[in-house]
């Protein structure tokens, strides 16, 4: 993932850049004496865009320029931070992201993000993308576009690992990191969810080769946050258009399926509910994400971090956003549970009726206690009903 030709070298370190950080909360990297060139810009990616890399005394971190398209500005690059921030309260490994400003190689002031290298090439770490790992999915139609289909790459992923050695456990435990991976970035509606901003890390430790998905990176088009600034103000003011806004939000990860058979005719629903059928994706989602979040801590430690106020309108669209997405994604863990509990007692009118009931008057997190009030009933009934039978 690391392609470049050789580093930037700086004296400071990222701790020391903090005094050249301005009141609007960006590190200018001008005045720490940062220069950049060709030689120090990372080899793939867009051309237009600032992408260098530097060494901060020793820590290694990517200098990524915003992008901005018909010469509008957007809020992506406080996305990476909200999101970094996000993923901190729910306990993810994160990429840690700052505001920075420069010149750029031709001399023009732009503004962009430092971000953190998430491995150590010193400890003989690497990082593959997920892209490296599993390849192309062949193209047969155009129902995805340029979405890779989620079941192409479950079933890539675990076959390469097995080709390359790796334990069941080792590959189980990788194959369900990748999930929750997927169910956080839905959370988040990030739309540039693809093959390559996913990653593992891979390194040997006592001669065996280990591997483990790597933090989060790459979230700027989060939240909404990456709509230019004329669109957000729009949004801002239509609360219908942002909500539908947010659910058009696809991830380019994914499934989907017709509600003829039993879908939402939705990308990113749809994904979501195939990856709440695993009972510890769904259970990593209520137990850390779903009503967990605090969107207002999260944006006050942004701030708190960058010691400035972060814009108005990044902190509505953040919040709108994430809350928009939550409920949605609610209603599809309740539907997906109703589903499974009504198959795991289908033989019973009686008991499809008391979960039907249960799930309609309990919260999320109460679900469980209803089902195991069910099963005492069935209990403390036996010898009175065929229930189990």
């Amino acid at each position: 993932m690391e392609k470049y030709e050789e580093f930037i070298r700086s004296p400071y370190s990222i701790m020391e850049l903090e005094q050249f950080r301005d009141e609007s909360g960006f590190i200018d990297l001008t005045k720490a004496g940062i220069v950049f060139s060709e030689e120090s810009r990372e080899i793939v990616g867009n051309p237009d865009r600032v992408k260098n890399w530097v060494d901060f005394n020793g820590q290694k971190a990517l200098i990524k320029g915003e992008t901005i398209l018909d010469k509008e500005r957007n809020y992506g690059i406080y996305a990476e931070l909200i999101v970094e921030e996000i993923a901190k309260q729910v306990g993810i490994k994160t990429a840690h992201y700052d505001l920075i400003k420069m010149l750029d190689e031709n001399g023009q002031e732009s503004y962009g993000v430092l971000s953190e290298s998430v491995v150590d090439t010193d400890r003989g770490e690497q990082l593959v993308s997920l892209r490296d790992m599993i390849g192309d999915e062949p193209v047969e139609n155009g129902d995805f576009i340029d979405t890779t289909s989620l079941d192409f790459t479950l079933d890539k992923l675990e076959e390469n690992l097995q080709l390359d050695g790796y334990a069941n456990e080792d590959i189980d435990n990788v194959v369900k990191e990748y999930k929750k991976r997927l169910a956080f970035g839905i959370a988040v509606a990030n739309t540039d969810m693809h093959t390559e901003n996913i990653a593992f890390i891979t390194k040997k430790v006592d001669g065996k080769d280990q591997i483990d998905i790597s933090p989060i990176f790459d979230s700027e088009s989060a939240l909404l946050l990456d709509f230019d600034y004329s669109t957000v103000e729009m949004l801002l003011e239509d609360y219908y258009g942002l909500r539908d806004s947010v659910n058009i939000a696809h991830p380019r990860i994914g499934t989907i399926k017709s509600g003829v058979r039993g879908g939402y005719d939705s990308l990113w629903k749809d994904t979501f509910k195939e990856l709440c059928e695993d009972e510890d994706v769904r259970d990593f989602y209520k137990d850390t994400l779903q009503d967990k979040v605090d969107m207002d801590t999260v944006l006050e430690s942004v701030e708190k971090r960058i010691g400035a106020n972060l814009p108005d309108n990044v902190k509505l669209l953040a919040k709108y956003a994430f809350g928009f997405r939550e409920k949605e994604a609610g209603k599809i863990v309740k539907d997906v549970e109703r589903t499974q509990m009504e198959g795991r007692y289908s033989g019973s009118a009686l008991l499809r009726s008391i979960i039907g009931a249960s799930l309609q008057s309990t919260r999320m997190g109460e679900i469980r206690e209803a089902e195991k009030t069910i099963k005492d009933n069935i209990d403390r009934d036996q010898g009175k009903t065929e229930i189990e039978k």
